[in-house]
């Protein structure tokens, strides 16, 4: 049926084939499955910064939906950093808590500067306020140091005695505190920028 001569070619044919087949099982194993691994690799890493990036975007829609919020709140920042001073200079203080004491009812009134008190960033700069008064003067006079709209102060010590020739009013020893940066005041802009 088959001549030697085909059998010959056939063999060759076959382990030709073979050879063949072989060779590229090898190329695959050898050069094409690195390959994919790799690209499998970077497929995952590229799904997983694809990943991130979609979180990071929707965190950046989330803010953006809230712009009335963040203006609200740097139009609050900027009127507490307007009660904050700039320098430590006093008459703007003693300007305040002369209004406070016109209000109320204090006498004898007496202002001294106690020694600046560093605190870091800030300086608290404290006065001692020595009057004689009711105690609702003395109360309100206190309420408007605490909770005056231009300036932050605060009340550090109250010391109230009471006097037998005059029961009526009390001689009252207030330290006040205000505060100053010390480094340049940041704008509620550049705040909220970070």
């Amino acid at each position: 049926m088959f001549s030697e001569a085909d059998k010959k070619i056939l063999q060759t044919a076959l382990v030709g084939g073979v050879v063949a087949i072989l060779g590229l099982f090898y190329y695959m194993w050898a050069v094409v499955n690195p390959e994919m691994a790799s690209r499998d690799k970077d497929i995952t890493s590229h799904t997983d910064l694809i990943k991130k990036k979609d979180a990071e975007l929707a965190e950046i829609k989330r803010w953006e939906g809230r712009t009335a919020e963040i203006a609200a709140i740097i139009q609050q920042l900027d009127q507490k950093i307007k009660r904050l001073p700039g320098t430590s200079d006093a008459s703007e203080f003693l300007r305040i808590l002369r209004e406070c004491v016109q209000i109320t009812n204090l006498s004898d009134i007496r202002i001294g500067r106690v020694k600046n008190v560093p605190m870091g960033a800030y300086d608290e700069i404290p006065f001692m306020v020595t009057c004689r008064a009711r105690y609702h003067d003395l109360g309100q006079f206190l309420t408007l140091v605490e909770q005056h709209p231009q300036r932050i102060m605060r009340v550090k010590t109250l010391n109230v005695t009471s006097d037998l020739a005059r029961p009526s009013r009390h001689t009252a020893i207030v330290q006040v505190a205000t505060f100053v940066f010390n480094e340049s005041v940041p704008r509620a802009k550049e705040v909220a920028s970070k």
